[in-house]
């Protein structure tokens, strides 16, 4: 059985039917072992989809949230491989980089292979449950919304513990997010 660390997977799972179109690309940045990624794969199984996740695993050192001061993750490499052998889907890729080496390194899009090779350029759904540092999940919306488009949606894990009136700025004013779900601990916006 898949573990989740957070709470208001319905959200996700709303956020993920809420998506007009039929061929989507999705991702989830902080896989760890892989309950939003299933929500979001189990959500859409009846549409032409394929989903990445973006996770280093490893024990890292970094400020997870802001003012938290620096502490070792426990994303252990046996984490990632319970999470291969439970995420077993055709349609999923796992990438095991951090989010910014992922950012650099796919900056013109993302291949895909199907039946034959595709350059992926427009992220349908972002679950951003990663770094919970204000700066870093900006560096991250500014990436995504520049490859979003109508109807697109970004779901924010832990956002009380961010400085959401400035991720909502940025959201709302540079790409035309609106408010889609508000719960405790996540919210979902929509692109106009």
């Amino acid at each position: 059985m898949i573990q989740g660390d957070s709470v208001e997977y319905e959200i996700l799972e709303e956020a993920c039917n809420s998506l007009g179109r039929d061929s989507l690309f999705t991702v989830e940045i902080g896989v760890r072992q892989g309950a939003g990624s299933k929500v979001i794969l189990d959500s859409l199984k009846d549409k032409k989809h394929w989903h990445i996740g973006i996770d280093p695993y490893g024990n890292l050192d970094y400020e997870h949230y802001d003012g938290s001061g620096s502490y070792t993750c426990d994303y252990t490499n046996s984490m990632k491989l319970q999470l291969i052998k439970d995420i077993d889907y055709e349609n999923f890729t796992l990438f095991t980089m951090e989010d910014t080496e992922f950012m650099k390194r796919f900056d013109d899009g993302v291949p895909i292979y199907r039946e034959e090779k595709e350059l992926i350029t427009n992220y349908d759904l972002v679950h951003f449950d990663g770094p919970h540092k204000t700066s870093d999940v900006l560096k991250e919306v500014y990436f995504f919304g520049k490859r979003s488009r109508a109807g697109s949606v970004f779901v924010f894990d832990d956002y009380p513990k961010l400085d959401m009136g400035v991720i909502l700025k940025v959201a709302v004013n540079d790409f035309g997010f609106m408010l889609l779900k508000q719960g405790k601990n996540k919210i979902a916006l929509k692109r106009n």
